[in-house]
């Protein structure tokens, strides 16, 4: 192994997604080396995706590489996921056999509900959580801030794992916005607010 090599990471995505990854003519790829500073060697046949910095690397920088190419592999677009690269964004992946079993019709039927028809469910849970989701395999991913991804995943335990009816989890996310909304504005406005 090289000298220079100073961080090295390996992440394991669906060959599927392996095109996502490289992205038209190598763009997305690229624009992650770009990004980081890190030079990335995707294995097509394993679909492993190997992750490398340099001495110039940044440690965060490398960090959020990675983060971005695993929010790629779990079906995020490469401009969703290079939003990782903001200090305020995160990453969450939930697995759902841990809130319904490794049955699969119940992982098929809970995946369909937090979808919903053409994928007005998911919708609105990125509308009221200020987040944004993607339902992939046996996964939920969310990308966002701490407060809408703790928000969003609570409202998908809620809606797969206790089965709570859609409207009463979309009306609570509706009054949990508008608080939201009024402590932003009153921390705009300087005033200091306690937790």
């Amino acid at each position: 192994m090289d000298d220079e090599v100073k961080m090295r990471d390996v992440v394991k995505v669906p060959k599927e997604r392996i095109g996502a990854v490289i992205g038209k003519k190598g763009r997305t790829r690229k624009k992650i080396e770009r990004a980081a500073d890190v030079k990335i060697n995707v294995d097509s046949e394993s679909g492993e995706v190997e992750i490398v910095g340099n001495e110039k690397t940044l440690p965060e920088n490398f960090y959020k590489a990675t983060l971005v190419v695993k929010a790629i592999g779990r079906g995020f677009d490469d401009r969703s996921a290079m939003e990782l690269f903001a200090d305020d964004r995160y990453l969450e992946v939930i697995d759902l056999t841990d809130l319904v079993g490794r049955s699969r019709s119940a992982l098929r039927r809970q995946k369909a509900r937090l979808i919903g028809r053409e994928g007005s469910a998911r919708k609105k849970l990125e509308v009221l959580t200020g987040t944004k989701i993607r339902v992939y395999g046996k996964t939920v991913s969310i990308i966002g801030d701490e407060e809408g991804i703790e928000t969003a995943t609570r409202a998908i335990e809620r809606l797969v794992g206790e089965g709570s009816p859609h409207n009463v989890v979309f009306r609570d996310l509706e009054i949990n916005q508008r608080k939201r909304k009024q402590r932003k504005l009153l921390r705009d406005l300087g005033f200091v607010l306690e937790d």
